[in-house]
Order: C-alpha cells, then structure tokens, then sequence
C-alpha cells in the first residue's frame, strides 16, 4: 500500500487548517483564560505564603514545584480531552468520514494538544506565576511579637531552573532531568491515547486506569519481594536486588529511565490502533 493511503502533505494541511478555522476561537480563549486563571491563583497562593517564601529562602522551591504539579495538572486535562468528537455517536460518524487518514488525524490532534500546546502553556505559565510574585506588594506584620517590614521583592523570580534544584541549591543529575520530562511528557501521551480507547468520560477513566495499573505493579513488586526475600520482606515494605549498572546509575533508576523514554511511543501506537478500529 503505497505512503500517500496513510499521510499525505496536503490532505493532513488542510485538515489542519479546518480545525483551526473551526476551533480557534476556543483555542485562544482558553489560552487567554488559563493564563489569567493561573495569575489569579498564583497571586493568592503567594500572597498566602509569602511570609513563608520570605523568611525560610529554603521553602521557594517547593512553592514553585507545588504550582507547577497543579498547573501541569491542567495541561494533562487539555490532553486527556483530545479527539472531543469521539465521545458523541453522531459527533463520531460525522468524524471518521471526515477526508483524512488515521495516522493524520491522529498526528493532527497530537501536533495541537501537544506539539503545540506544551510549549505555549510552559510559556503562560513562566509569565503567569513571574507576574503573580511581581504583583506582592510589601506590608507590616508581625514576626515574634515584632513589627516586621515583608518585601516580596526578595523573593527571586521563578524560573525552570528552581524545578530541578534541591533543597540544597545544587541542580539534578542528567538522568534524573530527562526522567522528569520524558517521564511526564510519555503520561501525557497516556491521556491523550487514553482518549481514543474510552468513548465517555475518557479522562477520568486513564487516570483512574493509571492508578489502578500502579496498584498492580506495586502489589506484584511486593508479592515477589515476599517470595524471594521472605526474611527481610515485612508487610508492603519491599526488598528489591538493585545494582549499580553505570557510575551514576542503578539498575532500577535505568528500568524506570527507559521506561520514560520509551513508553510515550507505546501509547501513541495504542492510540493509533484505536482510532483505526473505530473507522473498521
């Protein structure tokens, strides 16, 4: 079967440019709506703590990380919601005879869910939450039973960096960055998959499949734990043969690297597999 049956320059163009037309004034009002959303609850988050983030210098970082969890959080929805048509009957048949391949429209809402959509939302985020601290104003209160003077201006800005710093200021190891971004980049290619498996409510139901599956694999790790090291296994307290595999790697921390680096194309295949069954 020749490659212009599966992905054709042209015909995937112009899908593209259908649902732009059709959907960009829903995409630029949910852009504009989630940066001010996350203004606004970032100023109160702040505005809350900035006691805290003021006097205990050590605290910013978790501060940002706890906004950052929450916002991304929010990315994930905006993945796990992709192919909206596909959660109605009519809405589906009206899709799928749409001109158009599986693999385009699959790339298709994969380019502006994620492709697209990450960075930008990366981007309202930086602005947001930089906005957010800049907008702190400077009041008096009481510390100790003592009229103190709190700037926010002693706060630093936030940038990516406070992300993978620690406590102690010092940045992570290589492996475990790229764990973190291809660790949360594979589970949101999970949702956006997860969309194409479920007809209703597909959201909720990866992630409460997520949730399920990590059950699973941790009551195995235990099960095996308890069989093959009966004497130091106690409870769900696990004991696993772990091994140092490089200098600055075990073999645990390379199982679970891999699997980040891997898994996102595992469940882009599920999805495409998906999406061409529901044209079948």
């Amino acid at each position: 079967m020749p490659f212009n049956n599966y992905f054709n320059l042209k015909r995937f163009t112009l899908l593209l440019k259908q649902d732009l037309l059709i959907n960009k004034t829903r995409y630029l009002l949910g852009i504009l709506g989630l940066g001010l959303i996350t203004y606004v609850l970032c100023y109160l988050f702040f505005n809350s703590v900035k006691i805290s983030m003021i006097l205990n210098e050590s605290q910013i970082n978790g501060y940002y990380g706890m906004c950052f969890a929450i916002y991304m959080m929010a990315v994930g929805v905006v993945m796990g919601t992709a192919f909206p048509d596909l959660s109605d009957k009519i809405k589906t048949s009206n899709y799928l005879l749409n001109p158009g391949s599986t693999l385009e429209k699959l790339l298709l809402q994969f380019l502006i869910r994620i492709v697209f959509f990450v960075p930008i939302a990366l981007g309202i985020f930086w602005i947001a939450i930089r906005l957010a601290k800049a907008s702190l104003i400077p009041g008096i209160v009481m510390v100790n039973s003592v009229e103190q003077l709190i700037d926010p201006a002693v706060i630093p800005y936030f940038d990516y960096v406070f992300l993978i710093t620690n406590y102690k200021g010092k940045i992570w190891e290589t492996w475990q960055i790229v764990f973190m971004v291809f660790g949360l980049f594979s589970y949101g290619v999970y949702l956006f998959a997860g969309a194409t498996y479920f007809k209703r409510y597909a959201l909720v139901k990866t992630v409460i499949a997520s949730v399920v599956i990590l059950f699973i694999s941790m009551s195995f790790s235990v099960a095996l734990s308890h069989i093959f090291y009966p004497q130091e296994t106690h409870g769900f307290d696990t004991r696993l043969n772990e091994f140092a595999v490089t200098d600055h790697l075990s073999n645990l921390e390379l199982f679970f690297l891999a699997l980040s680096l891997l898994s996102w194309m595992f469940f882009l295949a599920i999805g495409y597999f998906k999406l061409k069954e529901k044209e079948v």
